[in-house]
């Protein structure tokens, strides 16, 4: 078991073998489901491959800037095993995040999480009743891995510009999360030109609705300098230890606040951030 395909820094989609469609990151910020929808900010993942003191894992990073992660909760009626979700990474014992692999069937691999001795795969549902969508982990032994656990990465391509934002009409229409509240608490922190957030003091608003128009408006004026949305790039961050992930749309349906870093566009930390976001997705 390694990290084997992912490289550090690469944005990858998850083709399921199975079933078809790709792991995607659930607009609730919650859940991972299938969605056959290819070119969605949603179904693009960024890996980042962590050093500890007993072995390399991957990290998944998805649209909202959470993690891939195992969670203990049963999954629902149609589905097998344990429900996969969308978490922080807020510490180093943060073991729910991290992933290994072993090669599948067809170049495809299989993503695995536990030890030897105690392992679990995520895998697709609904091979036949396609309702069922959400992406699930379940114990395995290496003799009876199917082409639901095996997934195909297919990297994303680097391009010059930035990728286009992926909104949805403001106003009403946008539906909302069952128990959500119709306002975001935002937690914002402006980088220096060099990129760093040390010793920069955060700042706190409520965003109402969920817009990343909006929240981009918002934060420009308060920057003042004549600033508007087109001049600085956002980035959400979820966990002590999370890297910041560029936010392409809006935010997702969840009551807990959010926490933004700023940057300027034309400023090196900017650049930086963008050499690794210049991704077509």
């Amino acid at each position: 078991m390694g990290v084997a395909p992912f490289q550090d820094g690469q944005y990858v989609r998850l083709r399921n073998r199975g079933r078809g469609g790709y792991l995607c990151a659930d607009e609730t910020g919650r859940g991972v489901s299938i969605d056959p929808r290819r070119g969605m900010v949603n179904t693009a993942w960024v890996a980042q491959v962590l050093e500890t003191d007993t072995n390399y894992f991957v990290l998944l990073r998805g649209a909202y800037g959470r993690h891939l992660a195992v969670t203990r909760a049963e999954a629902g009626p149609g589905h097998v095993g344990f429900d996969a979700a969308q978490c922080a990474f807020d510490e180093p014992e943060d073991s729910h995040v991290m992933w290994w692999t072993t090669p599948g069937k067809n170049g495809s691999v299989v993503l695995l999480h536990g030890t030897s001795a105690r392992l679990s795969a995520l895998r697709a549902n609904g091979r036949y009743r396609r309702w069922h969508r959400r992406v699930t982990v379940e114990a395995i032994n290496r003799s009876r891995v199917t082409s639901m656990m095996e997934w195909e990465a297919q990297v994303i391509p680097m391009r010059v510009e930035r990728p286009p934002y992926q909104l949805r009409p403001g106003g009403p229409d946008i539906p909302w999360h069952q128990g959500s509240e119709e306002t975001v608490q935002v937690n914002c922190v402006v980088a220096d030109d060099n990129g760093s957030t040390d010793g920069q003091g955060r700042e706190a608003l409520t965003l109402h609705g969920r817009s990343l128009m909006g929240l981009g408006d918002e934060l420009a004026q308060r920057l003042g300098d004549g600033l508007n949305f087109q001049d600085i790039t956002l980035c959400i961050q979820a966990g002590n230890l999370a890297q910041p992930t560029v936010l392409l749309t809006d935010l997702p349906h969840r009551d807990d606040p959010v926490d933004i870093v700023v940057f300027r566009v034309g400023t090196p930390g900017e650049n930086y951030t963008n050499a690794t976001l210049q991704v077509h997705v």
